[in-house]
């Protein structure tokens, strides 16, 4: 018996059907092609469209879908959302309101901005932000572009899915090709459309950021002031006077009890708790002293240090020794500092080895482990549960919760959301914890 994948596309052509097909998207036990007909009074598991149109969509995009994150937790460009939102495809068909995306080794599928502005008597099903692993991703969209080839190799729309489909899989076996196609799509250009010299010039840092440095760089600030904005915040790095030893991150042990598929909240939440566990405070608020303590510092010198990435768009540590690591910062605030600082040992953590760690606004799994750990090692879920009423969460009590623990309401707020107390305001806020 064949094991059933958890991430499968297929299409089934009905007799003597060149091209439309049925076809489904189902990713774990969701049906994100589940439609209904309010008309004929029926509910179908596939949409009926082109299946070249979506395989050419597929193809055209590989890279962008592949390495491309969400931009912003409030918009997407008009650029972004043609590249990563299904019903952009072409050939006229009432398409599944779905938009995919990158956070690096896992793929993001979530609700498209637009799904509540489709009207008419045929209404897809809503889904939640769901993932699947990018290899896994890759190994069905292959199989499904090359049942597509297969199926319509005789029409002239099939024959340019072959060509561009065998240039897309050349490029994915060259690894110096396949290095600058995902840094171009990172900065969110298409193949061959980024300026030579951009790439070029990231590619320069890698010397001093390594590889995954580069790439986290270009997610944190697309574009072409990427390389720039990087030389800026490896500057502002080696200004700071902040060096903190954040060895502690190696001692974290976390992860052998968790799935495979754990998300970066998992993840961070139960490395959080063996950090409490290693320095002894596993309830409460962590005093500032405290905290200070994890790095072997003192939290008036924490506090009055300059925040020499202040005016960035973000934030470096930087190993410039064995045992410590410099760091630019941005925030003044006492709450502010705490959370940033606290991203900094979650960053350590998730990339034990690496010697450079970027603390951005992006949506890569690196960048929401660090946000995660920050709520959890700065507050608790099992402390909140014991100051706020789980079935009726007020917004007096939130705040009180979060003065207790010296962070802000938001931090309080997302633990409440995640644990499901209460509701996602957006989709993109959803995505931030899948």
């Amino acid at each position: 018996m064949t094991e059933r994948k958890y991430f499968e596309m297929s299409a089934a052509w009905p007799a003597r059907s060149q091209d439309v097909a049925d076809i489904s998207l189902r990713l774990g036990e969701q049906l994100l092609s589940r439609i209904a007909d309010t008309e004929k009074g029926s509910v179908r598991d596939s949409f009926r469209a082109s299946a070249t149109s979506l395989a050419l969509w597929l193809a055209d995009n590989w890279w962008r879908l592949r390495w491309e994150t969400l931009r912003s937790s409030h918009s997407a460009s008009s650029d972004w959302r043609i590249r990563h939102e299904l019903n952009s495809a072409s050939g006229g068909a009432l398409w599944p309101p779905v938009m995919i995306y990158s956070s690096s080794d896992r793929i993001v599928f979530a609700p498209s901005f637009g799904k509540n502005t489709v009207g008419g008597p045929q209404q897809y099903f809503d889904f939640r932000v769901a993932t699947v692993d990018a290899d896994e991703y890759e190994s069905e969209v292959d199989g499904f572009i090359s049942a597509v080839i297969g199926h319509c190799a005789r029409d002239m729309d099939g024959r340019a899915l072959a060509e561009i489909f065998r240039q897309v899989r050349a490029e994915r076996i060259d690894p110096e090709l396949a290095g600058w196609r995902r840094l171009e799509a990172c900065l969110g250009f298409d193949p061959d459309q980024a300026p030579d010299s951009v790439i070029d010039a990231l590619v320069a840092f890698e010397d001093t950021v390594g590889e995954e440095g580069v790439d986290e760089a270009a997610n944190a600030y697309p574009g072409t002031q990427s390389p720039n904005i990087l030389r800026d915040v490896i500057e502002a790095t080696r200004a700071s006077s902040v060096e903190l030893d954040l060895n502690i991150s190696h001692d974290v042990d976390f992860d052998s009890n968790l799935p495979s598929a754990a998300s970066p909240w998992m993840l961070a939440e139960a490395a959080a708790e063996n950090l409490r566990e290693k320095i002894g405070i596993r309830r409460g608020p962590l005093k500032r002293q405290e905290f200070a303590d994890i790095f072997r510092a003192r939290w008036d010198d924490l506090k009055a240090a300059t925040a020499t990435a202040r005016n960035l768009p973000y934030c470096a540590r930087l190993s410039v020794k064995d045992d410590s690591s410099l760091l630019s910062l941005k925030t003044f605030s006492a709450h502010d500092r705490r959370f940033e600082l606290a991203r900094f040992l979650g960053d350590a953590v998730w990339c034990e080895s690496g010697t450079f760690g970027v603390i951005s606004h992006a949506k890569t799994d690196r960048q929401k482990f660090q946000r995660a750990f920050a709520h959890n090692l700065l507050c608790p879920f099992n402390d909140i549960r014991q100051h706020i009423d789980l079935i009726n969460p007020t917004d007096e009590d939130i705040d009180a919760t979060a003065r207790k623990f010296h962070v802000h309401s938001t931090v309080v707020r997302n633990q409440l959301i995640y644990k499901g107390y209460l509701p996602f305001e957006n989709t993109r806020e959803e995505a931030e914890t899948v």
